[in-house]
């Protein structure tokens, strides 16, 4: 059992110009209309309060003296190809800071694949640090690429 105190889908969206709308690949479940103005999805990431995830490596902190309702995971973190490496990933996990400083959250952590350096430049630009490694033969089990867990004190953010 998960057990999920609270879970918070963070979108990263842009207005629906006419350049977008003549690409075929754009999913219409990503367009919405907002205040008059149509505007599509081009990135996404979950905030996740809880013990821990399915299948993946563990968040060590909080202590176990220590609630470890304070902890929560970033999940599903994803970025248009087209918009990538353009700050909106920094963004999205800008936000989910911010969100997770309301929840009362201490320690943020997000799992990474071990060869998407991009994704853990991100990460480690926002704040995370190393904190272990999945081992090969679980990955290979689970079939995908080994991951780290990266953590962030979210004690020591600025406010």
């Amino acid at each position: 059992m998960i057990n999920f105190q609270r879970v918070a889908c963070i979108n990263g969206t842009v207005p629906l110009l006419p350049s977008l709308m003549s690409a075929e690949e754009l999913c219409s479940a990503c367009k919405f209309v907002e205040d008059g103005e149509e505007r599509i999805v081009v990135g996404s990431l979950d905030l996740n309060q809880c013990l821990w995830l399915p299948d993946e490596l563990t968040g060590k902190r909080p202590g176990v003296n220590e609630s470890s309702h304070t902890r929560a995971y970033l999940s599903n973190v994803c970025v248009a190809k087209e918009l990538q490496r353009n700050g909106l990933g920094y963004a999205l996990v800008g936000k989910s800071k911010k969100l997770a400083r309301e929840w009362g959250i201490t320690d943020l952590y997000v799992h990474v694949a071990i060869n998407n350096e991009a994704a853990q430049k991100l990460y480690m630009k926002s704040g995370f640090v190393y904190e272990s490694e999945e081992p090969a033969q679980q990955a290979r089990h689970l079939g995908r690429p080994r991951r780290l867990l990266l953590w962030l004190d979210m004690k020591n953010e600025p406010l």
